[in-house]
């Protein structure tokens, strides 16, 4: 278990600098959006920048930046509206108040990366003891942990309470105690509003889709080495950032499409009306938005230095 947690707060956000030329490509991009369609704001995790960067695309000069005790890999919601974010590299949790800037550093141990909410527990995962680590989200004592394969990455909690999570080595889902084989290197899932859970593994490329009963009910061998898979609200697609193919699949009712994007995409987000689609480039730092229906790229918007995970905010 580790010991007390030690906690410190960071100065409030500071408006990000984007050259002037970007600037004005930026806002002419972002006139295309109507006021009816206006885009919501995102969170975005700036790995490489050590920040988190609030987005409106339809103003990105006035993106604001909070500062992190180190480099953000995974983002959670939690119920007071916070951001949980965990840090991989640095062995803690930051806890980001996003309209005060505020950030509390959770001194955990490990390398904590994947994260869901399970009740009143957060679920972390840490390749480094090989477990699901469990903390109590009233206090943040450590609970009993939960099992899991080798090299666990991420993990979600299903509409049934089950606890689904991804081990990059063998490359596996696992839910409660049925395990089924997706191919290596599997590190991501995202979970379907019925229970349906897609994962995807990046060595080998390939994407399933797998009933709550644990039955196949979709695979496909999109290449491109998949990182990320994101479902959009109604469910009908599945996006996934395919980081060695500048791309993204959107799978649905009619097959796979592609649509192009900025950089090595990594983090994915859809709009909340499911119409436009965000893709992240950890290396380049940059946002695409992407339209759903068209495959149409609506703009490209720099961030920070390396951008990843991604959440959706409402207005």
């Amino acid at each position: 278990m580790p010991g007390p947690r030690r906690a410190f707060a960071v100065v409030r956000a500071l408006p990000i600098v984007v050259p002037a030329l970007a600037a004005v490509a930026l806002v002419a991009l972002a006139l295309g959006w109507s006021p009816r369609s206006a885009p919501d704001p995102l969170i975005v995790a700036d790995l490489r920048g050590h920040a988190l960067v609030v987005l409106d695309p339809s103003a990105p000069e006035a993106a604001r930046r909070i500062d992190l005790p180190g480099g953000p890999h995974e983002l959670l919601r939690l119920p007071d509206g916070r951001v949980l974010v965990s840090l991989e590299q640095y062995g803690a949790l930051a806890l980001v108040d996003v309209g005060s800037g505020d950030v509390e550093r959770i001194e955990v141990g490990g390398n904590p990366h994947g994260l869901a909410l399970d009740g009143d527990a957060v679920l972390v995962t840490d390749r480094s003891v090989e477990q699901v680590r469990r903390f109590a989200l009233d206090d943040w004592r450590e609970l009993d942990p939960l099992p899991s394969s080798h090299w666990p990455h991420a993990v979600a909690v299903t509409p049934s309470g089950a606890v689904a999570v991804t081990s990059a080595e063998p490359g596996t889902v696992r839910v409660g105690d049925e395990e089924t084989f997706v191919g290596r290197t599997t590190e991501t899932l995202a979970v379907r509003g019925d229970g349906a859970i897609a994962a995807a593994a990046a060595t080998d490329g390939v994407v399933v889709l797998i009933a709550p009963d644990g039955s196949l009910l979709g695979r496909w061998e999109i290449g491109g080495r998949p990182v990320r898979v994101a479902f959009s609200p109604d469910g009908d697609t599945l996006a996934v950032a395919l980081s060695a193919g500048h791309g993204v699949a959107l799978i649905g009712p009619d097959g796979v499409r592609r649509a192009p994007v900025e950089g090595v995409p990594d983090g994915l987000a859809f709009s909340r009306d499911g119409r436009i689609v965000y893709a992240s480039d950890v290396y380049g730092g940059a946002v695409t938005a992407v339209d759903v229906e068209s495959g149409a790229v609506l703009a490209v918007i720099p961030v920070g230095e390396g951008t990843g995970a991604m959440l959706v905010v409402a207005r």
